[in-house]
């Protein structure tokens, strides 16, 4: 049972790395929004957004994978 248990804790590390790296890659372009012209300005709001979107979905299976985690062990 050890080793169904070691796979899924790699599971939710990775899902929240991506997670995190998704988070800052759309503060990066929010950031970078802030000085862009208009309409190149837009098109990093929508991809902050959108990438801000996926990685929220991603914390939610990870978050889901600790739940299972936890039945695991208990």
């Amino acid at each position: 049972q050890l080793m169904p248990t070691m796979g899924v804790i790699m599971q939710v590390a990775a899902v929240q790395f991506s997670a995190q790296k998704l988070f800052q890659s759309a503060w990066s372009d929010l950031r970078q929004s802030l000085t862009a012209e208009p309409a190149e300005a837009a098109q990093l709001r929508v991809r902050s957004r959108e990438q801000s979107a996926v990685a929220a979905k991603l914390l939610q299976a990870a978050n889901e994978n600790d739940k299972r985690i936890l039945d695991l062990v208990a």
